[in-house]
């Protein structure tokens, strides 16, 4: 991935607009995590490590692309609607210690990955402040 070839603002309003992708909340927990990298990319002089954050950044903004679609496609949002898919689980397996089907865990290893870096995030954001 080119450190330049990441999606603008409006080309990525633009394409969840064309494409009828909601902003949820995973997707503006991946559109913080890029907006870090560009932060702390403004701040960067040392060409590598400037291109590792551009790259990280681009990463995030495709991700956040990603979970919009899986979610339009599967009707339902990963965090907003967590309890109902947790209870679905629950009927199917019995428990969700129990779930062995691979798409399930994905989804389910995404949810608890996204939430923690939604406390981290805040965590960041209050020492921010503190500081």
């Amino acid at each position: 991935m080119m450190s330049n070839q990441y999606m603008s603002k409006d080309e990525l309003k633009e394409l969840f607009e064309k494409e009828d992708l909601h902003i949820t909340k995973s997707v503006v927990i991946l559109l913080k995590q890029s907006g870090r990298y560009a932060t702390r990319a403004k701040n960067l002089h040392d060409k590598s490590q400037l291109e590792a954050c551009e790259n990280s950044r681009a990463k995030y903004i495709y991700e956040a692309i990603e979970v919009a679609d899986m979610e339009k496609k599967q009707h339902w949002r990963l965090l907003e609607d967590k309890m109902h898919y947790l209870h679905e689980l629950n009927d199917q397996y019995g428990d969700v210690d129990f779930v062995n089907n691979l798409d399930d865990l994905k989804k389910l290893m995404l949810i608890y990955r996204l939430e923690d870096m939604a406390v981290n995030q805040q965590k960041n954001e209050a020492l921010e402040l503190v500081e």
